[in-house]
C-alpha cells in the first residue's frame, strides 16, 4: 500500500489518469496494446495468475475461457456507409462522433448522449453508461483503443441491425478539483438529456428518446446512475412517458450494495496532490451509504416491469503492487429480485466491460444475454399497451402463475414487490444492513468459524430437528461481522441454498422488535419462494390482513405456523439472526423457534450477548441448542490482521515501532474489535515520535468502560462552547427514536447554534469518538456506548432531560403556521408526500418527518412536571394539532395518531404515579392537570377509529368536518368544533362524550344469538336453534352472507388464518369458506354424543373435537374419517355424568375437562391414556371432608392462557382461579363474580360478564379492573377481536360491538426503560382507576325503523320498533309530540308525511295501517285527529298522498289500494291486484296532479288518481318475456352489476329533477332490498304526458342512460337534490353527481362517521329540499345541516 501511495504521488512520471482508473472503472492504463493484451491474458489465467480449481468449478462451462489467443478486433471505418454498406437499412451518412481531419482517427470521447450507430428503421435504443473514472468510449474499448469499442460489433449481428447504439458520458473523473456532484446529479443529467434528445434523420424529421424501447447496458457506478435516473424519470410526469419505454438494464459489476474500497479511495484522494478533496459520489459507493439504500428501496418498488441482468466479476483486480482484490463482491453485484438473471463472468473489474475480440467468451455471453432480453420485447405490442400494463393488477392469475407475456410478468413482479411490502409492513432494506456489516470485515477474516466442529455439526445436521446454533460473546467482539460472513458463506456454498437473515438494532425502535424480524424473514422468503408469496397474497385477499401492526405472536401464528412451516421446500432453509440481546423480547423469540415444527429443515444461527434471557434459554433448551461461546482466542488472528494492516499503512518505515505498537494493542484488546478501533482512532493523532506513541498507549485503559470514561472526560474538559454543542449532539443521538440523518440533526441543532460549516467535521472533532457519521447517517459507535452514557454517574447525559429537549425541539418545530400551506400542497400531490415519509427525510424540511412521527415518544419519556414542556404542549394542542393531523393524513400514516395517544397516556400515567410516590426524576413544585391531555389522547384514537378512512380520502376534512362530528365535550370539539365559519352543523345526538358502542346488530326477534367469533375482517354470529351463522363485516358491521347448517348447531370455530369456519351440529360437521360462504367439506359424526368443543388442527385439514362421551376425536375434513381418538375417562364410564365443559390448549396438546361436581382435569394428548391427569382442587375444596368432595363447587367456564401452561377457571358465584398446572400453583380471585369469561388472544386482558349483564375487563397478570360497562340485558356469549381492541357480546337477538379506548395498549416498540420491568404491556398503559361506561343504548332504547321529513325544514317524523310515531324538531332533534302508537310489539316499517303537513300515515310489521290528520297550533303544539286504522294481510311497502290530499295510495307486495281520506267517509275506492312481484315504486307526476307514475325495472306507466287505471306506458327496457338479445330495446337496457334474473329485480329508490323531465332510478336484486348489494343506476328522460282524456293508453319506447361509473362508486341512492344525483358512495360519503354539463362531476360533501353506519341506519338515511340530511343512530337521529348546499 505504501508503494502504491508513493507511486500515485510521484509527479511527472506517470499519468494520474491511468493508475486510479485501474482500480475503479476498469479502464486499463498502459502504454501499448501489447501490454494490455498481456494483462488480459494474465488476468484470465493464461499467464502469471491462474484461477483456483474451486473457482473454475463454480463457473458454468459455457462461461469458462477456452484459452484461445486473442484475435484482433474488427475496426470500424470513419463512415457508416463504408462500414455498414452490407447491412440492410444502414444510414448513408457518417458517425456523429469522429475527427473529420483524419481518416484513420478514433471515435471522439464526449459527454451527454451520443449516437454511434443509427439505422434508418431502428426499433430499440441501446444506451451504454460508464462508471467511476470512466468515459463514454474507452470504458467499453479493450486496451483503451476505440477501434476495440465492442458495442459497435453488435451492429454486425443480424439481431441488432435495427438497434440504435448510444453512449452517455458524464463527469466521473475523480482526479480533478473539488466538486459537489453526486450520483443524483449524474442521474438528473441523464434524465434531462433523454427528455430533450433529438436526432435528425436524412429526411429532416427528428427522432426523440421514448419513441421506441430502451435498454441500458451499464458498468460499475453507471448502474447506480441508471437506477436513480429511472426512479426520477418515472416519478416526474414530464419524463414518465420516456422512461416507460425503458425495458431492461444489463449490469456489469454494479455495486448495488456498495464497494468496500470506496472509502479507501477517498482517503487516497485526500492525500493525493492532484485532488483537492473527497468526492461525494465516491462516498456514496460505500456499503453504508444512505444514498445506496434509498436508491435500492425506491428502485425495488418500480422495477418490476424491467428485465434485469447482473454480471459479477470472479477474478481479483490488481489494486496495488502485490495486492489483488475483488472490487465488487458477488453479493453487492446482485440485486436479488425475482425477475433478475445473474451470472458470473471470468473477468476482473476492468475486463468485465471490455473484450479483446468478438470471439471472447465473455463477449459471446454478454451478447447472448442482450439477444435474450431483446427477443422478449414485442415492440409493436409494448408501444401500444405499456401504459396500461403498468396499471395491471397483480391479482390476475396469469401474472402469479407465470402465464401471459413477458410484459405482464414484469408488471406482475413490480406489483408483487410493492404488495409484499404493504402486506408485511416492510419499510427498510435488509441488504443495506448486511452490506454495512460486510464493510467492516477484512478480507480473509472470520474463516475460523466454519472450520469449528460444532458449526459443521449444525450445518450438516439432517432432518427437521436441527438444533439452534447459538453464538454468544462479549459486546463488540465481532458477532455481527461474523453473522454477515456466515450469510455470504452459506450463499457461496451452493447457489441453491437460501439464507434469510435479520440484524436487530437496539437504537432503532422498529428494527429492535421481534415482529419486524419475523416480517422481514417472511419478506425474504416470499421473494424467493412462490408458494410463500401466493399464500400471503391469498391470505390478504381473503381476510384483508396486513401485518405491520400485529404482534409478533400473530405474525408467527399466521405466517409461519399457518404458511411457512407447512411448505415442503426443496432445500434446507437457513436463518441468521444477529444481536438477539438487542431485541425487545429475546426469550419469546427463542421459545417460538424451539417449538416450531417445520416440514423442511430450518437451520437457525443466532448471535447474542449472554444476558439473563439468553442464559435462561440456553439452560432450559440445552438439548435443542448448540452453544458456542466466542473467546478472545477465536478472534485473535482477525484482530491481529486488522491491527497489523492499519499500523503498517501508517508506520510503513519503522518496523520496530510498528511491532511494539501492535503487540501492546493486542495485549489489551481482549477480543474487542470496538476497543481496538477506538484505540487506533484515539492514538492516531500521536503518531509523530516514538515517545508520543508510547505515551498514548500507556494512557489507553484496558476494557470498554474505562475507555468510554476517558472519551467522555475529553468531551467534558473542552471549552464551554464545544462542550454545549457536543452535549446537544449526544442528547439527539442517544435519545432519538431511530438514527438521524446528518441533515435532520443539523436542522435540530440550528435553533440553538445556527448553521454549521461542516457538521460532520464538528462531530468528529468534539464528540470524542462516541459518534460516527457514515454517508449522512449519524449513529453511536456501538450499542454499549448508549448504555454507558445513560448510566454514567457524572450526569452529563440525563435521560429525562434529553427527551425533554427533543420533545421541545419537535413541538416548537411543528408549531409553525407554514405547515398548513405545505401540507395543503401535499394534499394535491399525495404521492410526493407519501414518498417523503416513507423514505424518512425531506430535503426541504429535513426534520419534518422525524418531528411529525416521534415528538410524542420524547414527551412520554421526558420530565413529567416541566412547566416548559406543558406550555409547549398547550400551544401545540390549542393551535397546531389539526395541522399536524393534516400532515399525518397526507402521508397515510394514521397509526402515528394511535402511537401518539399511547405515548401521551403513558406520560400522564407517569405524572400521576410520580406525584403520588414523590419519586423518580426531579419535578417542580407546581402540579399540572392531566385531564385535558388524557382527553386529547382519547380524541386522537377516536379520530382514527371514527374518521380514519374519511381523513385519508380528504385530509382537509380535519379542519371543516371532523371537529363538528366530534362530541361537544371532547377536546377537539371544544377547541375546534365551535364557531366554524363553514356552516356545517350536527345536531340531534344527545351524548356529549364519545360512545364506546360502535354498532348494535339486531337480528330477527325470535333468533337468539348463542355464540359470536371474530377474525380481523369479519365476525360471525350463530343462531343455534336454526343452524344459521351470519357473517358480518368488521369495518362496516354490514351483513355479508348467511350460512345454513340445517340442524341445531352447538359450536363453531375459525382456523388460525381466519379463512375457514367449522360448524358442529347434532349429527354433522360442516366446513365453510368465510370469504364466499360456500361449504367446502362436510361429514357425519360417528355418534350422537354432543359436541363440547371444536377447533382446527395443526393444519387446516383436520378438526379436533371434544365430545360428551369424554372422547377427543380428530377428523380428516376431506374424508370425514376419524384419524385418532383419545379418551379422557375410561370408556366404560364415559356415559355417566358427561362433562360440563371441555376446551383444548392453544398448542393442541392438552385438553381441559370440567365435570359436574368434580375438579377440573387436564389431559396430555401426546401421552398414553393411562396417564394420571393434572387435577385442580381449589384450596377451599381441600378443606372439605372426603364425603363432601362429591359436591365440589361447579366450574362454569375454563379458558387457556396463550402460553399453554395455565388455565383460568370461573366458578359459579365464587370467583376465578388461575391455575398453573405445570407448577401446581393456583391463585384465587374471589371478588370476580362472572357468568361468562374469555381471554384476549395475547393473554393481556380477561373479559367477564355478571348475571346482570355488566361487562368487566381485567388487566393481567394482576387482575386490575380497567373497564366496567353497564348494560341492562343478560349476556349469552362474549368475544375479543384478534387484536384485543374490540369486544363483542350477544344479548338475545342483539350483538353489540364495543371499542373501549382502554383496550389500546402501550406499544412496546419504542418504550424507554422508564417504567417498571414488572409491568405488563396492558398495565403499563392504563390509569390506576378503572373506566366506567354506562351505555345509553341498552335494551330499553327503542330503535328507529322509519323516517320522513317535512317540506319546511322544521320537523321530521320517525317510527320505532316499539310501534310509536313521533314528531321531532329538525333544529335539535328534541321530540315535539308523540303522535300515536301501534302495538308495542310491532315495528313501524313504512311511513309517509303529506307534503302540506296535514296527514301522516304509517304501517307496521303486523299489517296494521294508521293514518292521522294533523293541525299545527304553533309553538310546537299539534292537534291529532284519526283518519284510518285498518289491517291487511300483506305488509305495506309504500304510501303516496294525492297532491290535493284527497286520496291515499297504499302499496303492498301484491296489490295497490286507493282510499279517500278527506270528508266524513273514509273508504277504499280502488284495488288493483298483481299476479307476481313487480319490483315497482310509485311517485307523483310533476306536471299532472291527476296522475301518478308506476316505475319498475323495465317500464314507466302513468295511472290516474281517480280509478288507478293505466294511461300511458313508457318502456325503458324489454319486458321479462323478451328474449331477443340484440334488439334495440335490449341494447338500451343497462347490464352493469346484473347478478339476478330480470324477474328478481326491484326499484329501491327514485329521484326526479325539479322540472320533472329526468328520472333517476336505483335497481337492486329484490332479495337484497335491505342490503348494500350491487346496484344498477339509470337516468332517463320523462316525456310530456298527453292530457286528452279520450286518448287511449299508449306505449312509448323510452331509451335510458346507464351510469356505470356512478354505479361503481355508489352504495345507496338517496335521490336528486338541485338537479344533482345525491347518493352515498362506497366509503359512506354523501356525494352529488352533476347531471348537467358534458362531463359528469362527482363531489364529496361530508361523510357519515363510522359509528353511524349500520345496515339499518343506511336504509333510512334521508334528506329534505333544504339539503338537511338525517341519519338514524342508536335510537336517535343525527341531523346534518348545510352539508350539501355548496
Amino acid at each position: 500500500m505504501a508503494s502504491f501511495l508513493r507511486k500515485i504521488n510521484r509527479s511527472g512520471q506517470r499519468d494520474s489518469n491511468e493508475t486510479l482508473s485501474e482500480h475503479v472503472d476498469g479502464t486499463e492504463a498502459s502504454s501499448s496494446p501489447e501490454t494490455q493484451q498481456q494483462h488480459y491474458a494474465r488476468s484470465h489465467g493464461r499467464a502469471g495468475s491462474e484461477p483456483t480449481e474451486q473457482l473454475l468449478s463454480s463457473i458454468p462451462l459455457h462461461l469458462r475461457s477456452h484459452h484461445r489467443p486473442p484475435q484482433s478486433p474488427p475496426r470500424f471505418r470513419r463512415n457508416v456507409s463504408d462500414a455498414n454498406s452490407h447491412l440492410p437499412g444502414a444510414l448513408e451518412r457518417p458517425f456523429l462522433l469522429h475527427h473529420e481531419s483524419d481518416e484513420h482517427s478514433d471515435l471522439v470521447e464526449s459527454r451527454g448522449l451520443s449516437v454511434l450507430y443509427s439505422p434508418s428503421e431502428a426499433d430499440l435504443d441501446l444506451v451504454f453508461i460508464h462508471g467511476l473514472g470512466g468515459s463514454s468510449l474507452k470504458t467499453w474499448s479493450f486496451a483503451r483503443q476505440t477501434e476495440n469499442f465492442w458495442p459497435l460489433w453488435l451492429s454486425q449481428d443480424p439481431e441488432f441491425v435495427a438497434t440504435r447504439i448510444l453512449t452517455f458520458g458524464y463527469n466521473a473523473d475523480f482526479r480533478g478539483p473539488s466538486t459537489i456532484l453526486n450520483i443524483t446529479d449524474f442521474a438528473k443529467d441523464l434524465v434531462s438529456r433523454m427528455l430533450t434528445f433529438e436526432e435528425e434523420t436524412t429526411d429532416g424529421s427528428k427522432i426523440r428518446m421514448g419513441q421506441r424501447p430502451i435498454l441500458f447496458v451499464v458498468h460499475s457506478m453507471g448502474g447506480l446512475v441508471a437506477k436513480k435516473a429511472y426512479i426520477l424519470g418515472r416519478q416526474d410526469p414530464m419524463c414518465s412517458k420516456v422512461f416507460e419505454q425503458v425495458r431492461g438494464i444489463v449490469f456489469l459489476a454494479t455495486p448495488h450494495g456498495g464497494a468496500s474500497d470506496a472509502k479507501l479511495l477517498n482517503s487516497i484522494l485526500e492525500a493525493s496532490p492532484f485532488s483537492t478533496s473527497r468526492k461525494e459520489y465516491i462516498a456514496q459507493l460505500e456499503p453504508t451509504s444512505h444514498m445506496l439504500q434509498d436508491i435500492n428501496d425506491q428502485f425495488s418498488r418500480i422495477c418490476g416491469e424491467l428485465a434485469l441482468v447482473s454480471f459479477y466479476e470472479t477474478l481479483r483486480t490488481v489494486f496495488a503492487r502485490g495486492v489483488k482484490k475483488i472490487i465488487v463482491e458477488r453479493a453487492s453485484a446482485i440485486l436479488g429480485y425475482p425477475q433478475e438473471h445473474s451470472s458470473p463472468l471470468v473477468a476482473d473489474h476492468h475486463s468485465i466491460c471490455k473484450f479483446a475480440s468478438d470471439s471472447d467468451e465473455n463477449y459471446i455471453c454478454v451478447k447472448g444475454i442482450l439477444k435474450m432480453v431483446r427477443s422478449k420485447i414485442d415492440f409493436a405490442t409494448r408501444l401500444s399497451i405499456a401504459p396500461l400494463a403498468a396499471q395491471a393488477s397483480r391479482s390476475s392469475v396469469s401474472l402469479r402463475s407465470g402465464q401471459g407475456g413477458a410484459d405482464e410478468r414484469r408488471t406482475g413482479a413490480a406489483e408483487m414487490m410493492k404488495e409484499l411490502q404493504e402486506v408485511l409492513g416492510i419499510s427498510f432494506s435488509s441488504e443495506s444492513e448486511l452490506n454495512a456489516r460486510k464493510a467492516q470485515k477484512m478480507e480473509g477474516s472470520c474463516q475460523w468459524l466454519p472450520r469449528k466442529q460444532s458449526f459443521q455439526d449444525w450445518f450438516e445436521c439432517p432432518g427437521t430437528n436441527t438444533p439452534i446454533f447459538m453464538l454468544t460473546g462479549a459486546p463488540a467482539a465481532g458477532k455481527s461481522t461474523l453473522a454477515s460472513h456466515i450469510i455470504e458463506w452459506i450463499r457461496d456454498v451452493s447457489s441453491d441454498t437460501t439464507c434469510q437473515y435479520f440484524f436487530f438494532i437496539s437504537d432503532h425502535q422498529v428494527k429492535r422488535t421481534v415482529s419486524y424480524c419475523l416480517r422481514m424473514i417472511a419478506f425474504q422468503l416470499a421473494i424467493r419462494y412462490e408458494a410463500v408469496r401466493e399464500a400471503l397474497f391469498k391470505l390478504r385477499d381473503e381476510t384483508n390482513a396486513t401485518f405491520e401492526r400485529q404482534s409478533f405472536k400473530d405474525v408467527w401464528e399466521k405466517i409461519f405456523q399457518g404458511i411457512v412451516l407447512r411448505i415442503p421446500f426443496k432445500e434446507d432453509l437457513f436463518w441468521i439472526l444477529d444481536a438477539l440481546d438487542e431485541s425487545d423480547s429475546p426469550s419469546s423469540l427463542c421459545d417460538l423457534l424451539v417449538r416450531s415444527r417445520p416440514m423442511t429443515p430450518i437451520k437457525i444461527l443466532i448471535t447474542s450477548r449472554e444476558n439473563r434471557d439468553v442464559s435462561n434459554f440456553l439452560y432450559n433448551a440445552k438439548d435443542k441448542v448448540i452453544h458456542e461461546a466466542l473467546t478472545p482466542t477465536d478472534t485473535y488472528q482477525d484482530i491481529k490482521d486488522c491491527v497489523t494492516t492499519t499500523i503498517q499503512a501508517n508506520l510503513p518505515q519503522d518496523k520496530e515501532s510498528r511491532n511494539e505498537v501492535i503487540d501492546q494493542i493486542l495485549s489489551k484488546a481482549n477480543g474487542s474489535f470496538l476497543w481496538v478501533r477506538l484505540t487506533l482512532d484515539t492514538i492516531r493523532d500521536s503518531w509523530h515520535t516514538q515517545e508520543d506513541i508510547r505515551k498514548a498507549l500507556r494512557d489507553i485503559p484496558e476494557g470498554m468502560e474505562p475507555l468510554y470514561a476517558g472519551m467522555l472526560g475529553h468531551i467534558i474538559h473542552q471549552n464551554p462552547s464545544k462542550r454545549a454543542i457536543a452535549r446537544e449532539i449526544l442528547y439527539w443521538i442517544v435519545c432519538s427514536y431511530r438514527p438521524l440523518g446528518l441533515l435532520e440533526l443539523q436542522a435540530a441543532l440550528a435553533p440553538a447554534f445556527g448553521e454549521f460549516l461542516s457538521l460532520e467535521d464538528t462531530i468528529t472533532q468534539i464528540c470524542g469518538h462516541f459518534v460516527r457519521v457514515s454517508d449522512g447517517k449519524v449513529t453511536l459507535v456501538h450499542a454499549t456506548g448508549r448504555h454507558f452514557l445513560l448510566n454514567q454517574s457524572s450526569g452529563f447525559i440525563d435521560r429525562y432531560e434529553g427527551h425533554q429537549k427533543l420533545a421541545l425541539a419537535c413541538l416548537r418545530y411543528l408549531s409553525d403556521d407554514k405547515w398548513r400551506h405545505i401540507f395543503a400542497l401535499g394534499s394535491r400531490h399525495p404521492r410526493t408526500t407519501k414518498s417523503m415519509h416513507s423514505s424518512g427525510h425531506n430535503d426541504d424540511h429535513p426534520l419534518l418527518t422525524y418531528a411529525t412521527e416521534h415528538w410524542a415518544y420524547h414527551v412520554k419519556n421526558a420530565v413529567c412536571n416541566s412547566d416548559e414542556l406543558w406550555g409547549a404542549l398547550d400551544t401545540f394542542f390549542h393551535g397546531y394539532v389539526l395541522v399536524w393531523i393534516h400532515g399525518i393524513a397526507v402521508s397515510s400514516s394514521l397509526q402515528t395518531l394511535i402511537r401518539t395517544a399511547q405515548d401521551l397516556r403513558y406520560f400522564c400515567h407517569r405524572h400521576t404515579r410520580l406525584r403520588a410516590d414523590n419519586a423518580g426524576p426531579p419535578i417542580s413544585l407546581k402540579t399540572h392537570d392531566t385531564h385535558w391531555l388524557r382527553s386529547w389522547a382519547t380524541d386522537l384514537i377516536r379520530i382514527v377509529r371514527k374518521f380514519g378512512r374519511a381523513l385519508l380520502q380528504n385530509p382537509l376534512s380535519i379542519y371543516r368536518l371532523i371537529p363538528v362530528f366530534c362530541p361537544s365535550e371532547s377536546q377537539i370539539g371544544t377547541v375546534y368544533g365551535r364557531n366554524l365559519d363553514f356552516g356545517v352543523s350536527v345536531a340531534g345526538i344527545c351524548s356529549s362524550s364519545w360512545d364506546d358502542c360502535m354498532a348494535r346488530i339486531s337480528g330477527i326477534e325470535d333468533e337468539t344469538i348463542s355464540r359470536v367469533l371474530s377474525t380481523e375482517s369479519n365476525f360471525v354470529t350463530l343462531v343455534s336453534t336454526r343452524g344459521k351463522a351470519i357473517i358480518w363485516s368488521c369495518e362496516t358491521c354490514a351483513e355479508l352472507r348467511n350460512i345454513y347448517h340445517n340442524e341445531y348447531t352447538t359450536h363453531m370455530a375459525i382456523n388460525k388464518l381466519g379463512t375457514m369456519l367449522a360448524t358442529a351440529g347434532v349429527r354433522t360437521v360442516r366446513v365453510w369458506e368465510l370469504s364466499s360462504g360456500k361449504e367446502i367439506f362436510g361429514f357425519p359424526l360417528n355418534s350422537e354424543a354432543k359436541t363440547m368443543t371444536i377447533t382446527f388442527g395443526q393444519s387446516d385439514g383436520s378438526l379436533i373435537m371434544g365430545r360428551e362421551d369424554f372422547s377427543v376425536q380428530t377428523y380428516d375434513i376431506s374424508s370425514g374419517l376419524i384419524t385418532s381418538i383419545f379418551w379422557t375417562r375410561p370408556q366404560q364410564h364415559a356415559d355417566m355424568n358427561g362433562p360440563r365443559y371441555m376446551t383444548i390448549s392453544p398448542d393442541l396438546t392438552k385438553m381441559a375437562v370440567a365435570e359436574r361436581g368434580k375438579p377440573v382435569f387436564i389431559w396430555d394428548l401426546e401421552l398414553s391414556q393411562a396417564q394420571q391427569p393434572w387435577r385442580c382442587v381449589r384450596h377451599t375444596d381441600r378443606l372439605r371432608s372426603v364425603h363432601e368432595q362429591e359436591a365440589w363447587t361447579a366450574s362454569e367456564v375454563v379458558c387457556w392462557h396463550p402460553d399453554g401452561t395455565s388455565i383460568f377457571i370461573l366458578y359459579q358465584g365464587s370467583g376465578i382461579v388461575h391455575w398453573n398446572f405445570t407448577e401446581d400453583y393456583q391463585k384465587e380471585y374471589s371478588h370476580i363474580q362472572g357468568r361468562e369469561m374469555v381471554l384476549s388472544k395475547d393473554g393481556n386482558f380477561l373479559l367477564t360478564s355478571d348475571p346482570s349483564g355488566t361487562l368487566y375487563v381485567w388487566a393481567l397478570p394482576r387482575f386490575n379492573l380497567i373497564y366496567k360497562l353497564f348494560y341492562e340485558d343478560i349476556v349469552r356469549d362474549i368475544a375479543f377481536s384478534p387484536d384485543g381492541q374490540r369486544i363483542y357480546d350477544s344479548r338475545g337477538a342483539i350483538c353489540n360491538v364495543w371499542e373501549p379506548d382502554v383496550l389500546i395498549r402501550q406499544d412496546d416498540s419504542g418504550r424507554d426503560d422508564v417504567s417498571s420491568n414488572h409491568e405488563s404491556a396492558a398495565e403499563s398503559s392504563i390509569l390506576s382507576d378503572p373506566v366506567t361506561y354506562i351505555s345509553q343504548n341498552d335494551g330499553t332504547v327503542s330503535q328507529i325503523t322509519a323516517l320522513v321529513c317535512d317540506s319546511q325544514d322544521r320537523y321530521y317524523c320517525c317510527g320505532r320498533d316499539d310501534g310509536s310515531v313521533a314528531i321531532h324538531s329538525i333544529k335539535d332533534g328534541t321530540r315535539v309530540r308523540k303522535v300515536y302508537n301501534h302495538s308495542s310489539t310491532a315495528s313501524i316499517i313504512a311511513l309517509e308525511w303529506f307534503k302540506a303537513g296535514q296527514f301522516i300515515v304509517s304501517g307496521d310489521d303486523a299489517g296494521r295501517i294508521i293514518c292521522k290528520r294533523l293541525e299545527s297550533k304553533g309553538q310546537g303544539i299539534w292537534a291529532v285527529f284519526p283518519v284510518l286504522d285498518i289491517r291487511f294481510k300483506d305488509l305495506a311497502r309504500q304510501f303516496v298522498f294525492q297532491p290535493t290530499g284527497g286520496s291515499l295510495l297504499i302499496s303492498t307486495e301484491s296489490s295497490d289500494l286507493l282510499w279517500t281520506i278527506r270528508g266524513k267517509t273514509k273508504k277504499e275506492t280502488t284495488r288493483k291486484t298483481w299476479p307476481a312481484s313487480t319490483g315497482r315504486r310509485w311517485t307523483l307526476c310533476s306536471d299532472d296532479a291527476n296522475s301518478l307514475l308506476w316505475i319498475d325495472p323495465y317500464k314507466i306507466i302513468t295511472f290516474g288518481w281517480e280509478d288507478l287505471e293505466q294511461q300511458h306506458s313508457h318502456t325503458s327496457t324489454p319486458t321479462p318475456t323478451v328474449v331477443e338479445a340484440k334488439s334495440e330495446h335490449e341494447a338500451a337496457r343497462p347490464q352493469l352489476h346484473r347478478t339476478h334474473s330480470s324477474g328478481a329485480e326491484s326499484v329501491r329508490c327514485i329521484g326526479m329533477t325539479r322540472n320533472g323531465q329526468h328520472l333517476v332510478t336505483e335497481i337492486v336484486p329484490t332479495a337484497s332490498l335491505a342490503s348494500l348489494a350491487p346496484r344498477n343506476l339509470r337516468v332517463q328522460h320523462v316525456p310530456a304526458f298527453p292530457t286528452t282524456a279520450s286518448q287511449k293508453p299508449t306505449a312509448v319506447v323510452q331509451r335510458v342512460v346507464a351510469l356505470p361509473d356512478l354505479a361503481q362508486q355508489a352504495s345507496r341512492l338517496l335521490g336528486v337534490f338541485n338537479d344533482r344525483i345525491l347518493f352515498l358512495d362506497t366509503t359512506f360519503w354523501v356525494c352529488t353527481w352533476e347531471l348537467t354539463g358534458l362531463i359528469p362531476a362527482m363531489k364529496r360533501h361530508f361523510f357519515l362517521p363510522r359509528d353511524w353506519i349500520s345496515p339499518t341506519s343506511l336504509q333510512l338515511v334521508t334528506y329534505n329540499e333544504h339539503g338537511t340530511v338525517l341519519c338514524p343512530r342508536n335510537g336517535e337521529v343525527a341531523i346534518v345541516k348545510n352539508g350539501i348546499k355548496t
